[in-house]
């Protein structure tokens, strides 16, 4: 696919190496935090600069071209850690580790890398809901909470109206992935594209466990399931493989009068590729 021009969380500083991923790529308090050889950050740039200036990864670009709504995108541009605006105030964005704009033919195709070592898919919405809470000042957070889990799978994520106890349904499932897929689909209304496309990028390393990583798949999976059951999608049985990207998934128009409404009717479509840094 090429090289592609890739900026900083600044969206102005042109990152041409390694050296400028490390010193541009996110902000100096989320590097002191997260850089480290092994885990994803440090892997996601090592693996797209691999040739030197940045450069579409093999294991992505086969992705793409492995389906046929995707193939032929060429990926002109992107993003590191690149928010997309969640509804209910400003704070809490969707952080995408790697946003990125492809055109195939006319058409753009947004494509957000979401990286994962052996790093888990953060806390249960009970756990996030219970952390924002102890936030000041007063949080939005339930408001956002039922906005998501209403326009993904077509449930209140609280029982009665009073934001208080949430659903069983709902309380142990990974916040991460209802903001991966609406900030993906967000960020693709953004870029006037009409797919969206969230990519999870493994990496196995000597740093990483493969019980954990197999647990992120069966969490990853029963997320699926369960979004795809609720927008009349099939899904007995659903696995994500690895090289798999699969789609389109069209989730379902829910009116919610007072708020914006998801953008339904650009396809999404989600993928997993993996790096082996162990293999022999």
């Amino acid at each position: 696919m090429g090289t592609v021009e890739i900026r900083g969380y600044d969206r102005e500083t042109r990152i041409l190496s390694f050296t400028d991923w490390e010193a541009y790529a996110m902000p100096p308090e989320r590097k002191l935090k997260h850089w480290k050889e092994g885990r994803s950050a440090f892997e996601l740039a090592r693996i797209w600069t691999s040739n030197g200036a940045p450069d579409i990864p093999s294991e992505l670009a086969e992705l793409l071209n492995s389906h046929e709504a995707t193939r032929g995108s060429v990926i002109r541009s992107g993003i590191t850690e690149h928010e997309t605006t969640l509804p209910f105030a400003n704070r809490g964005p969707r952080c995408h580790d790697l946003a990125l704009k492809a055109d195939q033919g006319d058409s753009g195709v947004t494509v957000c890398i979401e990286a994962k070592a052996d790093e888990t898919f953060g806390g249960t919405v009970e756990v996030e809901l219970l952390n924002a809470r102890n936030r000041t000042p007063k949080t939005k957070f339930p408001d956002r909470l039922d906005w998501l889990t209403r326009s993904l799978l077509g449930l209140r994520a609280f029982d009665g109206d009073n934001g208080i106890v949430l659903s069983d349904l709902i309380s142990g499932l990974p916040y991460q992935l209802f903001s991966a897929i609406s900030g993906t689909l967000l960020e693709a209304e953004l870029q006037k594209s009409t797919k969206a496309v969230l990519v999870v990028h493994e990496f196995r390393t000597a740093l990483t466990t493969d019980a954990k990583m197999e647990a992120n798949g069966s969490i990853l999976d029963h997320f699926l399931r369960l979004l795809l059951a609720r927008n009349s999608a099939p899904c007995e049985n659903f696995c994500l493989r690895r090289g798999q990207l699969f789609g389109p998934v069209s989730i379902l128009e829910r009116s919610l009068p007072g708020t914006r409404q998801m953008p339904c009717d650009i396809p999404f479509f989600i993928g997993k590729i993996r790096t082996d840094r162990m293999a022999s």
